[in-house]
């Protein structure tokens, strides 16, 4: 059957989605009313900085984040809300009503004010998503924050550009005597997060060791090889580029003994993947805490680059453990009646 007839076939006869008459667990309800209701009082936050602002290149930016929060942020939060019997919050009274941009306000901030307290605020948005994503295990609603992460580090990032070139930023002290070399924040999240991917290589190994199930070894393999020591590997390289010696990398647990023998205290299998599911929501929060510490591009980027691949490799531990029914979700909630 071709993709065109597939396609057809589909829009007669609807594949059932088996998650779409479960009610939302009690941590996804948090995060989504949490989603919102921070986002209104971002667009309070945004509006008041609006109408303290007489710089028509700000004016936009600040115009087209709040048009951002509407559209990514707090109308499908909403409509996800209201679809499970959730009656929302009123939407904030606008302020942009209270005059011309610029007039609205007696008390004045200056721009660069402006810049750092929105970078501060997308700050705190960004770790709330990171956590979301952890909390969350309905795909469509996962989905959301995983879509409101990357575009808000989209966002995020034209404000830190626009921060750099106006040199707003109190920067902590450089790490090297090198042009456009780390600072001393830069350096240490690099460093934490060199030890957390050592750790990551030796708790995979142990667990390869420790496991004779096929399908978890594949798993922890590919997380080995893909995730753990690829950005083990380019956190090494960048922290020598910048003249710094590493430390040598663990010796390996492999091939010590017949798998599944290797310890004399054994995890069950269902114990593995709860291991593993910690440990990623745990990376996604300590890489999105380090992309916010970066302030050269370069390094932003490569954090971000972790955060997409660890959420990819979240995602598919996820789907085995659904599987295996070994989800220890909180409580189903609806108002549904």
């Amino acid at each position: 059957m071709n993709i065109l007839n597939l396609y057809k076939l589909k829009k007669l006869i609807p594949f059932a989605n088996p998650e779409a008459d479960k009610p939302l667990h009690a941590g996804e309800i948090y995060y989504l009313w949490e989603g919102l209701t921070s986002g209104y009082e971002m667009i309070t936050v945004v509006e008041t900085y609006l109408m303290n602002s007489e710089q028509g290149e700000l004016h936009l930016l600040l115009q087209g984040l709040i048009k951002g929060i509407y559209l990514t942020r707090i109308n499908p939060i909403e409509k996800i809300l209201k679809a499970e019997g959730f009656t929302v919050p009123p939407r904030p009274a606008t302020k942009t009503s209270m005059g011309k941009p610029g007039v609205g306000q007696e008390v004045k901030l200056n721009d660069e004010e402006i810049i750092s307290n929105i970078i501060a605020w997308t700050q705190v948005s960004l770790f709330q998503n990171a956590k979301a994503i952890g909390a969350c295990t309905r795909k469509p609603v996962q989905k959301l924050f995983i879509d409101l992460l990357f575009k808000e580090m989209t966002g995020y990032s034209l404000i830190m550009d626009l921060g750099n070139s106006r040199h707003v930023f109190e920067t902590p002290p450089p790490a090297t005597a090198r042009e456009n070399g780390l600072n001393m924040g830069e350096v240490f999240v690099l460093w934490e997060e060199l030890g957390g991917r050592r750790l990551s290589v030796i708790n995979a190994e142990t667990l390869i060791a420790s496991t004779d199930d096929q399908e978890l070894t594949t798993m922890l393999k590919r997380m080995l090889n893909q995730i753990a020591l690829t950005q083990l590997e380019q956190l090494e390289n960048k922290l020598k580029e910048e003249g710094f010696t590493v430390p040598a990398r663990p010796v390996s647990r492999l091939n010590q003994g017949p798998p599944g023998r290797v310890n004399k205290i054994k995890l069950s299998d269902d114990e593995f993947l709860g291991v593993l599911i910690t440990a990623a929501q745990v990376a996604i929060a300590h890489h999105t805490r380090s992309y916010c510490v970066a302030i050269r591009k370069d390094i932003r980027n490569m954090f971000k680059d972790f955060i997409s691949a660890e959420i990819e490799e979240y995602q598919k531990i996820l789907q085995i453990a659904k599987e295996r029914h070994t989800l220890d979700n909180p409580p189903l909630v609806t108002s549904k009646r």
